[in-house]
């Protein structure tokens, strides 16, 4: 590292909020969002006017709601003068910033697709080029080509609450986190991941080869103690590698299970396997890294609701749902620079809950696992939604299973529903416990009852024939 690198390294460290987390924090995710706050009310009279209340040292939810209606509107603000898009956008919708107070206030504010962000990236920017420091890509799970830029002040801040996330599951002084994205080789998130812990003084090594040899020699090379990866492949690494290796004599303390769902019975096996926990984390290229985190509670993911704003609607009437009830996701940026986004419909399907939480977190939210996504959903019998992550719980329940995808079929009148499986043995006590397990999900259970699905079946294929793939479709509706 030259001398220049190692002062910019030093002055963004300075800057960095999570680095005045206390040591001994229970909390250190919801203190460094209760440091956010005091920094931003030093900066704003018209925030500490709207906070008469305010105690640094303590945040209630009611001055965290206020702080971030006043951020809202700020953000709009920015973006009506700076941002092409939202421009028009709000001038059509016929709101403007200061006419959003309450919660239920944002309902006058019109939604943004992901459409919206691929079909007009660069009229959602609200800085020039040459301040753009940074454009990510993203394809997300629906293959929809978006761009989103990204200023220095941007990156500082992602950083930021990457290296608060980071404190919050645990690292100290001295671990090192094993970035294991294989086959997305130089993908932006593994970047800003590693560009977290240098600046946070954690170690780490990126690994994005499908080779699981290589990436269990990399973890032991960098003495790995956290991994954070896509939980289908932390899984095959673990199934393969398992079977000759104690994968709990490498030390590792915790897994962070990210960029897909993590059904429990994979957590399970996982946390049997490794013998530590597996925490969940929710979030989108689109808004940084580190969304949601889950604590060692395990107890639905804490929030970032110092960058973002989260709400869940009914995604057809588009009005919000009670705290705890399923819906949409809905996300608005609040300190976005390069490209902010306002009343993002994110197509996952959560829920949202009130505090506190068991881990001691007093005013923050914390977000359900999402349950599915609405535009990788299918429907088959009398039209039952079925999503991909409905048969994770059902498949990996069996040890002997590596991976698998459904194809769904149709003979006569009755769907048809073929697993085909990746599995240490063929044995027809596998194929039974595999269909009786399927079976007994809700929807599949009722089809087959109604006539209109026909039992499952499983079909094994070799291991290692089917080629890994980041992110793969694990539904083929073949109809």
């Amino acid at each position: 590292m030259g001398a220049w690198e190692t002062v910019k390294i030093a002055i963004v460290r300075r800057k960095l909020i999570a680095n005045h987390v206390p040591k001994d924090s229970k909390c250190p995710l919801e203190d460094w969002m209760r440091l956010k706050v005091n920094v931003t009310c030093k900066k704003n009279k018209e925030l500490r006017e709207a906070m008469p209340s305010h105690d640094p040292e303590r945040i209630s939810r009611k001055d965290f709601e206020e702080y971030q209606m006043f951020m809202f509107r700020r953000q709009m603000k920015y973006a009506e003068e700076n941002s092409p898009f939202y421009r028009e956008y709000f001038k059509d919708a016929g709101v403007r910033p200061d006419d959003i107070r309450t919660y239920d206030d944002l309902e006058k504010v019109p939604f943004t697709s992901p459409s919206d962000l691929a079909e007009k990236p660069f009229l959602f920017a609200a800085v020039s080029r040459t301040k753009t420091a940074r454009e990510f890509t993203t394809t997300g799970t629906t293959g929809t080509r978006k761009i989103i830029g990204y200023t220095t002040k941007d990156l500082v801040s992602k950083i930021d609450i990457v290296a608060a996330a980071l404190k919050g599951i645990g690292m100290r002084s001295g671990d090192s986190l094993h970035i294991m994205f294989p086959t997305v080789d130089a993908w932006d998130p593994s970047l800003l991941m590693a560009g977290a812990c240098r600046i946070a003084g954690y170690g780490s090594s990126t690994c994005s080869s499908s080779d699981i040899d290589e990436q269990m020699k990399v973890m032991k090379e960098n003495r790995s103690t956290f991994i954070i990866g896509l939980p289908s492949f932390i899984y095959r690494v673990t199934s393969i590698m398992g079977k000759g290796t104690d994968l709990k004599r490498l030390g590792i303390k915790k897994i962070i299970s990210t960029s897909e769902p993590l059904s429990e019975s994979l957590r399970s096996m996982l946390e049997a396997a490794w013998g530590c926990k597996v925490l969940d984390v929710w979030g989108m290229t689109e808004f940084g890294l580190a969304c949601a985190v889950e604590c060692d509670e395990q107890n639905n993911l804490h929030t970032d609701e110092a960058n973002l704003l989260f709400e869940v609607i009914d995604p057809d009437t588009g009005r919000h749902v009670p705290s705890g009830q399923v819906g949409e996701l809905v996300v608005s940026s609040l300190t976005s620079e390069a490209t902010p986004i306002i009343r993002y419909r994110t197509k996952d399907l959560v829920a949202l809950y009130d505090p506190p939480c068991g881990c001691g977190s007093q005013f923050n939210k914390r977000m359900k696992k999402p349950a599915g996504r609405m535009d990788l959903q299918f429907k088959i019998g009398l039209g039952y939604k079925i999503y991909p992550v409905l048969f994770d719980e059902a498949m990996f329940s069996n040890p002997e299973v590596i991976d698998y995808q459904v194809k769904i079929t149709k003979e006569g009148f009755r769907d048809v529903l073929t697993f085909e499986v990746e599995s240490s043995s063929s044995s027809d006590d596998v194929v039974k416990r595999i269909v009786a397990a399927v079976s007994d999900i809700t929807e599949i259970r009722d089809g087959i009852a109604d006539d209109l699905i026909d039992t499952p079946r499983v079909k094994f294929i070799d291991v290692g024939s089917m080629e890994y793939s980041a992110k793969a479709k694990k539904i083929a509706d073949m109809r």
